[in-house]
């Protein structure tokens, strides 16, 4: 194969010359052609069966022997017990492995081994298929063609997922996943509380506030959590600028948020922790009127009583807010009761330990979005199992856990975007207060009426 390829330079030459002084006819040059498709395809079938002796050019072979190799495999006794493969599905993007692991094996065993499974599925080889050269066209252009795709396939690019539902299930992927996807309004869901959370190979993940209530977001500094809590926030206010509120509270000093805060639907905006208490504080006790009003009147929760008003408590490095016992109660109640009177929680941080991220927090929030961390035991803080230390550094890359768990790229909005977008919302505070609130004298008493969810 590789002498038939590297051929195809002289008679490139000897073709270009012959051309440029009317030396050569048509008829010859096609059957020049013919002659290089010919040795070319019968070259790839003489490397596709040398490859395949070798472990080249058979994922499934390579998978076998990478476990073999990187000890996964289990001796017991004179027998050894090994992975076994148990079906292959081929897809458009790929193909779907599925294993039984041996007695004494955990799925983290086979985690820790993912870089090595990756590296040996991406052993350089030149991988031409029949269907890469159905695609070429027979004319002037052929050889350089050929070269162009050889050169394009000798380096491997595949990426695996892997995950455990009783199986091992090893994706290999034929392409990466994309490293940068840029935010638009053709993503929004203007009749729903679902949010474009980020995408896989196949399809749009959207999370879904009215059905997963709260979410907790965690990543190390620099890999994509202020961008995504960001590209959620102005997606909410655009599809939804006359129903949805919002808390922000951004303990990092206020850089994530401030670009928000004089936007109507922003209601509460604390960058320190006693402004964050007293947020909170407010929050519940609007949170514990609302809900009695919606079980007075018979109803479960904001959906069944047909209330379209959403409130969002939005917090930036909740890790903060440990040393406060109070904040932390409150911010509990607020999880767990929130849910039925359409107040839910984004929780993030960048530094997910047990403190940070409570088993009262984890329990009442499912859905968790995790970037780039630096230990196993953090991914197993967040997402109850290893995976997020093992993510390559790109940001936006992350591992979204909803009902089942996959690794997305969440999208790109660059704060450019997010000024002119939020621009028609933003509004004189002061102004918005005195129209909010109207008053009426009455004698010595002065009466109140304020605006509220339910009114």
């Amino acid at each position: 194969m590789e002498s038939a390829l590297n051929s195809t330079s002289n008679l490139e030459g000897y073709l270009l010359r012959k051309f440029k002084r009317g030396g050569v006819r048509e008829e010859e040059v096609n059957s020049m052609i013919f002659e290089v498709v010919s040795t070319t395809i019968f070259g790839a079938i003489s490397l596709k069966a040398y490859l395949s002796k070798n472990w080249e050019g058979n994922d499934s072979k390579k998978i076998n022997k990478i476990f073999a190799l990187s000890g996964l495999n289990v001796k017991d006794g004179k027998q050894t017990l090994t992975t076994q493969q148990l079906r292959k599905k081929d897809y458009d993007w790929g193909t779907e492995y599925c294993y039984r692991i041996p007695l004494g094996r955990s799925f983290e065993d086979y985690l820790e081994k993912q870089s090595a499974l990756e590296a040996g599925l991406n052993t350089r080889s030149i991988k031409l298929q029949f269907k890469d050269l159905k695609s070429l066209k027979l004319d002037r252009d052929i050889i350089s063609n050929i070269k162009g795709l050889r050169s394009k396939k000798l380096t491997g690019n595949k990426e695996i997922e892997m995950s455990y539902d009783g199986l091992l299930k090893i994706k290999v992927y034929n392409e990466p996943l994309s490293k940068k996807i840029l935010w638009n309004k053709e993503f929004l869901k203007v009749d729903t509380w679902k949010v474009l959370i980020g995408f896989n190979r196949t399809e749009c993940i959207y999370h879904d506030f009215d059905k997963r209530k709260h979410l907790i977001i965690a990543g190390a500094t620099g890999y994509g959590k202020s961008v995504i809590m960001k590209c959620i926030i102005i997606s909410l206010i655009l599809s939804k600028p006359d129903d949805v509120t919002f808390s922000l509270i951004d303990l990092k000093g206020g850089s994530a948020f401030a670009r928000f805060k004089n936007a109507k639907q922003v209601i509460n905006f604390g960058i320190e922790n006693y402004e964050a208490l007293e947020i909170l504080k407010d929050i519940q006790k609007k949170m514990k009127e609302d809900y009695k009003k919606i079980v007075d009147n018979g109803f479960e929760d904001v959906v069944e009583a047909g209330i379209s008003k959403r409130h969002f408590v939005v917090i930036d490095e909740a890790a903060d807010l440990v040393d406060s016992k109070e904040c932390m109660e409150i911010l509990t109640d607020i999880v767990r009761k929130g849910r039925g009177a359409g107040y839910y929680v984004i929780y993030a941080t960048q530094y997910p330990s047990a403190e940070a991220i409570s088993m009262q927090i984890k329990r009442n929030i499912p859905a968790r979005l995790c970037f780039v961390l630096d230990s196993s035991t953090a991914s197993k803080t967040v997402l109850d199992q290893g995976g997020a230390e093992k993510l390559p550094e790109i940001e936006g890359r992350g591992i979204y856990k909803n009902v089942s768990q996959s690794i997305i790229q969440t999208p790109l909005i660059k704060n450019d975007d997010i000024d002119s977008l939020i621009k028609p919302y933003i509004v004189d505070k002061k102004e918005a207060l005195n129209s909010e609130t109207v008053k009426r004298q009455t004698g010595k008493d002065t009466v109140i009426f304020e605006k509220t969810r339910f009114s």
